[in-house]
Order: C-alpha cells, then sequence, then structure tokens
C-alpha cells in the first residue's frame, strides 16, 4: 500500500450556476444541488479509502469549506464513526487560481480568455495569465509546498483529502504527475470530482495519477 493525496473539487456554487468566474476568497456559497453533492462525495470517498486511515484539509473559501465539512460528517455516518471524528483543517495556498481583471465576469470573453490560459497552464508557459492574475508558476509557487508537507507525512495506510478548485486541481495534478497536457486540458473536472495522487516519496512532478474525475488510470 501506498499514500495517497486526493483532490477534490468543491459542490456546486451559486457561482457556478451563473457562470461566474469566482476566484478570490471567500467566494460564493453551496447552492442546495451543491450540498448534496458534497454529501455525496463523503459516501464516495469512504468507500474509496475503505479501511484506511484519512484526513480532510480545504482552501480558505467558503464553497470549500462547506464541501469538506459535509463531506466529513457523511464520511462519519457511512463508516460509523462518531460525529466530529474527522475534523477539517483550512490550509494556505490551495484555493483557486485568480482571474485577474476578469474576475466575477461571466461573459463570453471572459471564458474564451479563460480557456486559452488554462491552456497555456497546461503547456507550461509562464506567461500565460488573464490580465491582473495567476500564471501556472504563481499557483504552484503557493499550492505546491502545501502539497508537498502533506505528503511528507503521509502513511503508506492513509488517504489525505483535500478540498480545492477545479481549475487549481487540474493544473497542480497534470504538474504534479507529468501526465499531457491535451489529457488535462480535455479532462474536465466535474463538482466533486477529484484526482487521485500517490507521492511514493518521489519529487512533485513524479507522482503516480491514479484516478482523473471518473476516470481510474492504471499505474505506469
Amino acid at each position: 500500500m501506498t499514500g495517497r493525496i486526493i483532490l477534490l473539487r468543491h459542490g456546486q456554487t451559486f457561482s457556478n450556476i451563473e457562470r461566474l468566474l469566482d476566484t478570490r476568497p471567500p467566494g460564493a456559497e453551496l447552492t442546495e444541488r451543491g450540498r448534496d453533492q458534497a454529501v455525496r462525495a463523503g459516501r464516495e470517498i469512504a468507500e474509496y479509502v475503505g479501511e484506511r486511515k484519512l484526513r480532510m484539509y480545504c482552501s480558505v473559501a467558503l464553497r470549500a469549506q462547506q464541501t469538506a465539512q459535509l463531506a466529513a460528517r457523511s464520511y462519519e455516518e457511512v463508516t460509523g464513526h462518531p460525529r466530529f471524528s474527522y475534523p477539517v483543517e483550512v490550509i494556505n495556498g490551495v484555493h483557486e487560481i485568480y482571474a485577474g481583471n476578469y474576475e466575477m465576469d461571466g461573459s463570453e470573453d471572459a471564458h474564451r480568455e479563460y480557456m486559452m490560459v488554462l491552456r497555456g497552464c497546461f503547456d507550461s508557459n509562464p506567461d500565460s495569465r488573464l490580465q491582473g492574475g495567476e500564471s501556472y508558476v504563481d499557483l504552484l509557487g503557493r499550492y505546491q509546498p502545501a502539497l508537498e508537507n502533506l505528503a511528507a507525512g503521509l502513511g503508506d495506510d492513509e488517504d489525505v483529502v483535500v478540498v480545492s478548485h477545479g481549475a487549481a486541481i487540474r493544473i497542480v495534478s497534470k504538474h504534479a504527475t507529468g501526465v499531457d497536457a491535451d489529457f488535462a486540458f480535455s479532462g474536465y473536472m466535474p463538482n466533486c470530482g477529484m484526482t487521485v495522487m500517490e507521492p511514493r516519496g518521489k519529487d512533485f512532478g513524479q507522482w503516480e495519477l491514479r484516478r482523473w474525475a471518473d476516470l481510474d488510470l492504471p499505474r505506469r
């Protein structure tokens, strides 16, 4: 067995419904559907983790905290553990990549530019960013140390769940594992979808990708 890091996207938010580029914390809260998704995610995690140990973390954004709390309570219920026996710790650095001047913009222009920047992030272009926003280098500068810290304390029979954000999860998972850029760009991460990575004591960039959304991947 080996320790695993699970990056779980938050549930649906009111900004998701309106297609707004909502990237700065605290951000929008979960819709009722988003809350249901978070509860189901807790059940799915219970099935995926099985008898392994589990720790849960989330970003500072409101939607991530709500998702993590709901998923944790659902996990406890399914596994028969006492309520609040799996606390959620908020950690810095794992929030969404900033949209800059397009923050809270839902226009077609904003989304077109966003997709172009996302492609550049997967292609390791350090100049690819929305005006006033972050590049993939900026994102990794704050996100990678947080994951490396978790990986350093990861037991062989332990899983760590980090509730985070769609674009950030895809960009970070791509650069942590070296998965193909085309795969990462086309692999949309739905609300409460997740990636699963196995650090296996290796450097960031050489981690093993085991799952992307609903797709389980073979070991290399």
